[in-house]
């Protein structure tokens, strides 16, 4: 799927392509000595909704007015809904918390799609094509269809 506004599009990686990272990427991610050299990549870690599976998913973790945030137009993003248990792993670090599927307005999604590349995100790492030397603006970004998903940790 392909969203075209002015200078920015979602272009997120192929499925196929992603089905033959991921498992490198989860095994990265999973050592402790690897992970702890890559800051924005964490491994989300919950049970599907429907087939009672423990799923592993590649994912960034962006900090939106201090609260950890994904980024997704992901079917998997439906098991949070309702809020659900999660295990996060990032740099090194396994966290355990809960994440929700966040009911946000284009403008919110916009201003955290801002955020996220003014707090040093790529447009790749939001899953965009951006046009060269364009900064895309948060009311460009609110026609991006993302949902955002909010992790909370348990306190340790």
């Amino acid at each position: 799927m392909t969203v075209t506004t002015t200078g920015v599009r979602l272009a997120p990686p192929p499925p196929a392509l992603m089905r033959m990272v991921n498992p490198l990427v989860r095994r990265v991610l999973a050592n402790e000595r690897l992970g702890r050299r890559i800051a924005l990549q964490a491994l989300l870690e919950f049970t599907g909704r429907h087939s009672g599976r423990r799923l592993l998913v590649p994912v960034c973790l962006h900090e939106i007015d201090g609260v950890p945030t994904v980024f997704t137009e992901r079917p998997w993003r439906l098991n949070f809904t309702a809020r659900a248990p999660v295990v996060v792993t990032q740099r090194g670090r396994v966290r355990n918390g809960h994440a929700v599927l966040l009911p946000v307005t284009p403008g919110e999604r916009g201003a955290a799609m801002r955020q996220a590349l003014d707090n040093g995100a790529t447009p790749f790492e939001l899953g965009l094509k951006v046009a060269r030397g364009h900064t895309p603006t948060a009311e460009e970004l609110s026609a991006v269809p993302r949902s955002l998903i909010r992790v909370d940790f348990t306190e340790e």
